[in-house]
C-alpha cells in the first residue's frame, strides 16, 4: 500500500511507494518538528511534481500545517483512501481528538458518551478489523504529537500514550515503516522532551510488534481499560511442574517467549541455547491433547479468547527437550521443576525397561531401591518407609511383577534410607535426577501411537496389521517400544531422519509419515498419531539442536 499524506483543500500529492523510499537523506537529530521535515523532504524529491503550474497551486505552509496538531475535524483521511474507509478513519481521529481531551465545546456534547476506554476500544476496533487503517491512525497520532499547542495540557502526552497502546497491537506497512521509526527515535532520544520516556516505549513497543506480527484477536473491555488507564502490566498466573505457581506482569505486547525468558531466569537457565528446551503450554479443561504455545505468540490473545469462551485453563512452563545435561549450579527451583516433571513419569512406569516382561536387571533394581528411599526423604519424612508405603515409591509396573517380594523391597529400602536418611529434601530430589539421567529413557518424551506391518517388511505405508507401541523421543533419537516392556522394537539416530509428513485421513485420523534412510536406500514408515504435530515439532527441535551443537566451537574443539 502506498503512503500518500493528502490536505483536506489541496489538489492530489503523489507521494507513492517509490517516492517515499527514494533518497539517502540524513534524518539524525530530528527534533520537535521531525514529522514536518519527513514531509517536506519527500515533498521535495517528489518526481511527480514536475509541473510549476501544479507546485503554485499548494505552499510550502499548507503542506507543513496537514502533519502539525489539529484542534478540529479533519475534512478527509490524511492518507488517500478507498471512499468506503473515510467515515471509520474521521471516527479514528474523533476518538483519538477526545482521547486527549481536544474536542470543542459544541462537539463534547455531541460525543458525549466517547469515554476513554470507548475511544481506546474504537480505535483498536477500526485497526483490527480494517488494517488499512492502521497506517492512517499512525499518522494521525503523528500529527496530534507534532508542535502541539492544545489548551489541554496533557493533550500531547495523552496523544503518545495512545501511540504506545496502538503500537503494542498493530504493525504498519512497509511504506510507513522507516518514518514511523525514525519519528519514534528522534522522541525517544531527545532527552529535552517531556514525553520521551512514553516514546522510547512506543518504540519498544513497535519493534516487538514488528518482529512477532501484532495482536490477532480484539483485546478484552477489561484489558482495554486497564491500559487506557495506564496500567499496562497485568499479573497473570503461571504454573511450574508439582503445582507451584509464580506471578508474572503480563503487557498487552508480551508474547510467549518472554514469559519462557522470565521464568527460565527465575529457576537459573541464561543460555539462550537451554532456553530453547522450555516451553509453556496452556492447558484447557476437557482438552486431552496439549500444544506449547508457538514462541511469538502473544499471552493475552491466548487468554483472552479462552475467557471469552468460558474455558477454564491455566498455563504451564515445563521442559519440553532434554538435550542439555541437568545443571549442578542452578538454583533449587531448577531442581525443584525438573524434579516434579520427571518423578510422574518414574512412578507411572515410563522409564522403566523390563525385558521379556520380567524384573529389570540388578543394577537397575538397585537404583529403584535407592531412588525409593530418596522419593521417602524428598518428602520431608524423617521415619523409614513402611511396607505400605511402597505403592508410593515404586514404578506401578514392578508392583505389579510376582519378584521381587514387597518383603525384598522393603529390606532393600531400609538398607538405604540409612545411606540418604539425613539429607536435606532439596538434595535428595536432585539425587533423584542424578541417578534417573543415567537411564536409557530418561529425558524422554512419550506419546502412544499405532504402526502399520506389513509382513515384516519394517513398517511401510500398505496395508497391513496395526499394533500398538510407545513411542519415546530423546536427545538420542526416535525409539519405538513394546507397550508393556519398553523394550526398542525401532530405533532411528536423528541423523538418519530425512522427513516427517502429517497425514489427514478424510475420516479425521492423523498419521505422522516418517521417512529415514539416505539419499540412496529411504523407507517411510506410518505412524498413527493423535499427538503427530507435536511429534513432528520435537523431531525438528531435537534435529536444530543436534546440529547447532555440530556447528559450534566447543564441539568442533
Amino acid at each position: 500500500m502506498s503512503v500518500e499524506l493528502v490536505e483536506d483543500s489541496s489538489p492530489d500529492i503523489d507521494m507513492s511507494e517509490d517516492s517515499l523510499s527514494s533518497g539517502d537523506e540524513d534524518w539524525s537529530g530530528l527534533g520537535d518538528e521531525s514529522i514536518n521535515h519527513i514531509l517536506l523532504e519527500i515533498l521535495k524529491a517528489d518526481s511527480s511534481l514536475k509541473s510549476k503550474a501544479k507546485r503554485n497551486e499548494w505552499t510550502w505552509k499548507a503542506q507543513t500545517d496537514v502533519v502539525k496538531w489539529q484542534a478540529t475535524p479533519l475534512r478527509a483521511p490524511l492518507l488517500r483512501l478507498p471512499a468506503a474507509l473515510a467515515p471509520p478513519a474521521l471516527e479514528c481521529f474523533t476518538c483519538v481528538r477526545a482521547y486527549c481531551g481536544d474536542l470543542q465545546p459544541n462537539e463534547r456534547s455531541i460525543h458525549q458518551d466517547l469515554t476513554e476506554v470507548k475511544c481506546v476500544y474504537t480505535v483498536l476496533m477500526h485497526c483490527h478489523s480494517v488494517p488499512e487503517l492502521r497506517d492512517e491512525v499512525y499518522c494521525q497520532l503523528m500529527k496530534q504529537t507534532t508542535s502541539n499547542r492544545s489548551p489541554s495540557p496533557d493533550s500531547c502526552q495523552r496523544a503518545w500514550r495512545l501511540m504506545s497502546i496502538l503500537a503494542a497491537y498493530f504493525t504498519c506497512s512497509d511504506t510507513l515503516r522507516p518514518f514511523l521509526v525514525e519519528y519514534l527515535s528522534a522522541a525517544a532520544a531527545d532527552r529535552r522532551r517531556p514525553c520521551q520516556g512514553t516514546a522510547a516505549v512506543c518504540l519498544a513497543n513497535l519493534r516487538k510488534t514488528l518482529r512477532c506480527g501484532g495482536r490477532k484477536n480484539v483485546p478484552s473491555v477489561e484489558e482495554v481499560t486497564a491500559v487506557s488507564a495506564g496500567r499496562s502490566a497485568r499479573r497473570q498466573l503461571y504454573r511450574l511442574p508439582g503445582g507451584a505457581e509464580r506471578v508474572v506482569n503480563t503487557r498487552c505486547a508480551t508474547v510467549v517467549q518472554d514469559i519462557v525468558n522470565d521464568l527460565c531466569e527465575l529457576i537459573g537457565v541464561t543460555s539462550e541455547a537451554e532456553r530453547a528446551e522450555f516451553s509453556l503450554y496452556c492447558i484447557v479443561a476437557g482438552d486431552a491433547l496439549t500444544m506449547p504455545l508457538a514462541a511469538d505468540e502473544y499471552v493475552l490473545d491466548v487468554t483472552t479468547e479462552l475467557q471469552r469462551a468460558h474455558h477454564p485453563f491455566y498455563l504451564i512452563f515445563c521442559r519440553s527437550v532434554w538435550h542439555h545435561p541437568l545443571r549442578n549450579d542452578a538454583p533449587p527451583l531448577y531442581t525443584e521443576v525438573l524434579f516434579n516433571q520427571v518423578a510422574p513419569d518414574y512412578l507411572e512406569g515410563l522409564l522403566l525397561v523390563l525385558p521379556g516382561g520380567g524384573a529389570p536387571p540388578a543394577p537397575a533394581l538397585r537404583d529403584v531401591a535407592l531412588v525409593a528411599a530418596l522419593l521417602h526423604r524428598a518428602a520431608g519424612l524423617a521415619e523409614a518407609a513402611a511396607a505400605r508405603d511402597l505403592k508410593f515409591l515404586l514404578p506401578k509396573p514392578l508392583l505389579a511383577l510376582r519378584e521381587p517380594r514387597p518383603n525384598k523391597w522393603a529390606t532393600w529400602l531400609a538398607q538405604e534410607w540409612q545411606h540418604v536418611r539425613n539429607l536435606a529434601p532439596a538434595a535428595a530430589k536432585a539425587n533423584v535426577l542424578q541417578v534417573l539421567s543415567r537411564w536409557p529413557l530418561f529425558g524422554s518424551s512419550f506419546f502412544a501411537v499405532r504402526r502399520v506391518s506389513n509382513g515384516g517388511s519394517g513398517g511401510g505405508v500398505g496395508g497391513g496389521e496395526w499394533r500398538e507401541h510407545v513411542l519415546a523421543l530423546n536427545r538420542r533419537g526416535v525409539h519405538l517400544l513394546h507397550p508393556a516392556t519398553h523394550e526398542t522394537d525401532t530405533h532411528w539416530p536423528y541423523a538418519e531422519l530425512i522427513s516427517t509428513r502429517k497425514v489427514r485421513s478424510e475420516d479425521g485420523t492423523l498419521f505422522l509419515d516418517v521417512k529415514c534412510g539416505s539419499l540412496l536406500q529411504q523407507r517411510v514408515t506410518r505412524l498413527q498419531a493423535e499427538q503427530a504435530h507435536e511429534v513432528a515439532r520435537l523431531v525438528r527441535q531435537y534435529i536444530a539442536l543436534q546440529r547447532d551443537q555440530r556447528h559450534s566451537p566447543a564441539f568442533n574443539n
